[in-house]
């Protein structure tokens, strides 16, 4: 690989890592070092990268190409470049949630539990790891919030409103 390709890899790779959500308030500095550290993988259509049920311990960043996700062998996602996966397993030691599958080809950033150690060492990670954390949470409970009213409409099936606390 020459000089300026691999320039023009570690942008894509900086650009992929900055739409996680766990990485989005990291800076440019520490994005290369989180790619230097992960690994690089080519992953086949068809091809099972994790399995619901099992255990794990790798974060996943899509570079490239689709993925599904699947639990119960229901489809509930679709994942793309700069989507990343794994990351609840990577945290803490449980089983894996679901099971995802490559739609496409893929090329795929894996960050291990060494690397992850290694990525929490660099100055300020741990800080930008925890935004992204929050920022995630709030937005999934802002989904589940306007999924409820959804469901259940403007107040209680009674016509009441809330209890005093």
């Amino acid at each position: 690989m020459r000089s300026g390709e691999e320039g023009r890899h570690s942008t894509v790779e900086r650009d992929r890592l900055q739409r996680v959500p766990w990485f989005a308030a990291c800076t440019n500095e520490q994005l290369d070092e989180i790619a230097r550290l992960a690994e690089r993988l080519d992953v086949q259509a068809g091809e099972v990268i994790l399995r619901e049920g099992r255990q794990g311990r790798e974060l996943f960043v899509i570079l490239d190409g689709t993925a599904t996700v699947t639990r119960a062998g229901r489809v509930v996602n679709i994942l793309g470049a700069g989507d990343q996966f794994g990351e609840l397993a990577a945290i803490e030691d449980q089983p894996r949630t679901a099971t995802i599958t490559a739609t496409t080809d893929l090329k795929v950033l894996i960050i291990g539990p060494r690397e992850l150690e290694a990525v929490m060492a660099i100055p300020g990670f741990r800080n930008a790891v925890l935004r992204g954390m929050s920022r995630r949470l709030r937005e999934a409970d802002d989904r589940l919030a306007a999924y409820a009213d959804r469901e259940e409409g403007a107040g209680p099936p009674d016509g009441g409103g809330a209890a005093a606390l």
